[in-house]
């Protein structure tokens, strides 16, 4: 199932700039309480959302 389907505005999908022309990687949207999920080269699976502090630790990690 889609995040996007029902919503009153599209999704503002974004790569990151780390991944350059290769379509191999995941794009994230802001929502208000949570970050959508999809992975880029196969938009039919859909997406999920994780909470924004579960993100916020998660992209910490990443960077440590």
């Amino acid at each position: 199932m889609s995040l996007a389907t029902g919503t009153a505005a599209p999704l503002a999908w974004r790569k990151s700039t780390f991944s350059g022309a290769n379509d191999d990687c995941v794009e994230t949207a802001p929502m208000a309480k949570a970050v959508a999920v999809r992975d880029s080269k196969d938009l039919t699976v859909g997406n999920f959302a994780v909470p924004n502090a579960s993100w916020a630790r998660l992209t910490e990690a990443l960077k440590a």
